[in-house]
């Protein structure tokens, strides 16, 4: 990936579904080399949650798994085997960065967190994602995008008026997909500021306080009124007349809004197609645009490379969210099969012949399938 802004980038890659592991897809796509690692006995999760058959290798076809995986070398580890942790860091003194979001405590446990790494290579940049930070008492808790949603008040003004709050789900869990924004962004500042100083650093990412942030004009209200509480409003708009999704004669959504009320715009929408529905009110000067759901998307040539793109197999995986010099994404390699590339990274980075290669497979700390029955 040799042109792209972090060519020449090493990025040790413990990340898992979302949260870490697009975090260290798109340091991929800007052509770091990405390490991926997993082990038999413990897959990403999305392995398993994407899984669509029972047939031998089906832990390579999750399409889950191959959206945010693309770009990246896959090498598989038992971290629990004290040879697997070894490799691991002589694997960190070749590295820029570690990208990790299991749960506190994991790889300290293993002798293999910023502390253990960090003495081995100080110029190491330690990226930790997790639900609530690395600190604070609520630091250990089990989270999903879901409950984050709850927590950082993002649900609360999900909705519409007098309903529940409403959780993003499993399909979007959008907690996590902001956190990898974030974090790539400050990912990339540590490595500059790394390069600078020769000293990297412990970057504690929390996607809890980072999904609050997004809601800063609603805290700061409640800071100059305490009566304040967030509440959905559903498409509403302090300040705008009129402002609502339309359904059209087609069954498709129109999204308008209006500087003066209204009353005939629903009827209008439904006596139309959308297309032709939009085309009037645009004339008219008036803010209106299509809900598009996925196929629209897909089909929609100006986002090819930025939401979805195809990699080398034909299949779809997620795309980048900007442009560079007016291009989205490339990929070039497809998301790896479990331990796809350990022989070659072994090799390549450590120097390990067929003797050693043979004797980390054969005690079961290297592996390219499952080692556990319950996954």
């Amino acid at each position: 990936m040799s042109g792209r802004p972090l060519a020449g980038i090493r990025v040790l890659d413990f990340g898992l579904l979302t949260a870490g592991a697009n975090t260290s897809a798109m340091l991929a796509d800007l052509g770091a080399d990405v390490i991926k690692i997993e082990s038999g006995a413990y897959l990403d999760p999305f392995r398993v949650v994407g899984k669509m058959d029972s047939d031998e290798g089906w832990w390579n076809r999750s399409p889950q798994f191959r959206f945010t995986n693309r770009n990246k070398r896959g090498l598989a580890l038992n971290l629990k085997d004290p040879e697997g942790q070894k490799v691991i860091r002589e694997l960190a003194s070749t590295c820029d960065v570690v990208v990790e979001n299991f749960r506190r405590g994991v790889l300290d446990r293993a002798g293999l967190g910023y502390k253990d790494l960090s003495a081995i290579n100080p110029r190491l940049v330690f990226a930790a994602i997790s639900s609530q930070g690395d600190t604070g008492p609520e630091r250990m808790n089990v989270s999903f995008g879901s409950t984050l949603d709850a927590t950082s008040g993002i649900a609360s003004l999900t909705g519409y008026a007098d309903e529940t709050p409403r959780i993003s789900g499993m399909d979007v869990n959008y907690p996590d997909q902001i956190v990898s924004l974030f974090a790539t962004g400050i990912v990339i500042t540590a490595i500059m500021e790394a390069r600078r100083s020769g000293k990297g650093a412990f970057l504690d990412f929390s996607q809890r306080e980072v999904a609050s942030f997004t809601l800063g004009e609603e805290i700061l209200a409640a800071s100059v009124d305490r009566q304040h509480r967030l509440a959905p409003r559903g498409n509403d708009e302090a300040g705008v007349a009129q402002q609502d999704a339309y359904r059209c004669a087609d069954g498709k959504w129109l999204a308008v809004t209006l500087p003066q009320a209204d009353a005939s715009m629903a009827d209008f929408c439904a006596g139309h197609d959308r297309e032709a529905a939009l085309t009037q009110l645009l004339k008219k000067g008036i803010a209106a645009a299509p809900c598009l759901d996925g196929n629209d998307l897909l089909r929609d040539t100006a986002l090819q490379g930025v939401t979805l793109i195809r990699d080398e197999r034909g299949q779809l995986v997620k795309g980048l969210p900007y442009r560079l010099d007016g291009k989205g994404i490339t990929i070039e390699r497809a998301a790896p099969d479990l331990g796809q590339h350990t022989d070659a990274v072994l090799r390549e980075l450590l120097g390990y012949d067929e003797a050693r290669l043979k004797q980390l497979t054969d005690s079961g700390v290297t592996s390219t399938t499952p080692t556990i029955g319950d996954v």
